[in-house]
């Protein structure tokens, strides 16, 4: 019986982390599934759209660079699902490099917006809507968590259970703004705001789940990331966003 249960429990460990490894995969890839399904409708229907295509460079630059980003997550969880860490590192200088392209770009297409008046797919901000600046840019919030989750997994790249979790957390912290177009294809909608922030704290909830239910522990990075996540965006618009002084600094950067 003492024979056969020293077999049992390694095959259990092994088990459950080739589950975890494949959990990593398949959330990635429910992620750029949700960014197709949010933006795809406004680019296969262009009657739907505030600005023909093609785009300015801008705009061009930042849907090239947020593709390539989304991409490199899937790919990444894949390479180490199927034991290649070797190729894993070396595309991870890629996805490095392509973190920080897309934070830039992406502050540069909201203040391009913010200039505009108006979102490009008219889900959020048709033409002839009055949106202060200030509420424009207010979502350029998340990429701070975002910098700062990828600044940290690659500080502890060589210890893979925070490194993973810590990528997980950033690319989740990067579903705001796909849920809201998601939401702005329904009109009906748009009378509950309380969908996008309860669908926020359920992405970011993701993580902990898993690790309850996979180790019956939650791992520390995965809650006190999460909770990070979310004290820095809750608090960013509720005790930044409203004030004149954001609205002065908004007005400031887009003249």
């Amino acid at each position: 019986m003492k024979a056969i249960e020293s077999v049992a429990i390694p095959v259990t460990a092994k088990s459950r982390g080739i589950a975890g490894r494949w959990f990593y995969v398949s959330v990635t890839l429910l992620i750029v599934l949700l960014n197709v399904v949010s933006f795809a409708p406004s680019i296969i229907d262009g009657s739907t759209r505030t600005v023909s295509l093609p785009l300015n460079f801008i705009d061009f630059a930042h849907t090239l660079v947020s593709v390539a980003w989304l991409l490199v997550f899937p790919a990444q969880a894949i390479l180490i699902a199927t034991e290649r860490p070797d190729v894993h590192r070396r595309v991870g200088i890629l996805g490095v490099l392509l973190s920080a392209l897309f934070i830039v770009v992406t502050w540069f297409a909201l203040v391009e917006g913010a200039r505009r008046g108006f979102d490009l797919s008219g889900d959020l901000i048709p033409r002839g809507t009055s949106v202060d600046p200030g509420t424009f840019l207010a979502p350029a919030n998340t990429l701070v968590p975002i910098g700062v989750l990828i600044g940290l997994a690659v500080w502890y790249r060589k210890r893979p259970a925070v490194h993973k979790r810590l990528m997980m957390l950033a690319i989740l912290a990067s579903t705001g703004a796909p849920i809201a177009h998601l939401v702005g294809h329904w009109p009906a909608l748009q009378h509950y705001p309380v969908i996008n922030p309860v669908s926020n704290i359920l992405m970011l909830a993701v993580l902990p789940i898993h690790d309850m239910a996979s180790e019956r522990r939650i791992h520390p990075a995965s809650l006190w990331g999460a909770v990070g996540v979310m004290v820095w965006v809750t608090g960013f618009f509720v005790l930044v966003a409203q004030t004149s002084a954001w609205r002065e600094f908004a007005a400031w950067i887009i003249r």
